[in-house]
């Protein structure tokens, strides 16, 4: 199996404790060497390179399954991008092999500027008590989120935030009619499992 957003191994270590064979592939470096890190710790096998979903470092037909969960997907800013990353996938899988992709369901963004908070808790950051939120900033179909520890004293102090990351808010049926182009069969659409929507295609 190729993991082509492996990021921390979320997915790939279950998937390997379970048995099966994996590579992983991640543009992001630190979250490659910790996903390695967290293999080893485990006593797994999880080799992992570093590699942008579009063009990926292996041959043709050399997995019989990719997977692409937890909304990485929609890191791609553009339905262009996204087709390029599918024909990667597709080139890299065996024949009948299965593709499965988990996103958010995403319906129609709202007007642009449109600041979302969502909360996640109480949480303490260097002997101080803040509220952890979520913070989502619409531009049109793209959004930026960062993350922000907020003191809970009323001084509205930020006591820690994570850089911002831009999301492309592309529905899961874009995405599906964007397999079938890049020539996926039998796609379709699964729910009530995860807690995002799945997308499965084979080759």
């Amino acid at each position: 199996m190729l993991d082509a957003s492996v990021g921390v191994g979320t997915q790939a270590l279950g998937l390997v404790a379970k048995g099966y064979g994996l590579i992983g592939s991640d543009i992001a470096m630190g979250a490659v060497r910790r996903a390695v890190d967290e293999s080893r710790r485990r006593g797994l096998q999880l080799p992992c390179v570093v590699a942008d979903m579009r063009t990926l470092p292996f041959g043709d037909r050399i997995a019989d399954a990719i997977i692409s969960c937890d909304n990485s997907l929609p890191h791609l800013l553009s339905e262009d991008q996204i087709r390029i990353a599918l024909a990667e996938f597709i080139r890299c899988l065996r024949h009948g092999g299965g593709c499965v992709i988990s996103l958010r369901d995403y319906g129609v963004p709202p007007v642009a500027g449109t600041v979302e908070i969502k909360q996640y808790g109480e949480r303490r950051w260097a002997n101080r008590v803040g509220d952890l939120r979520q913070v989502w900033r619409w531009r049109g179909s793209l959004y930026d989120v960062s993350f922000e520890l907020i003191a809970s004293d009323g001084s509205g102090d930020v006591l820690v935030s994570t850089p911002q990351t831009t999301y492309f808010a592309v529905p899961p049926a874009v995405v599906a009619d964007l397999m079938q182009e890049v020539g996926f069969k039998g796609v379709r659409r699964a729910d009530g499992g995860p807690f995002q929507p799945i997308l499965v295609g084979t080759r």
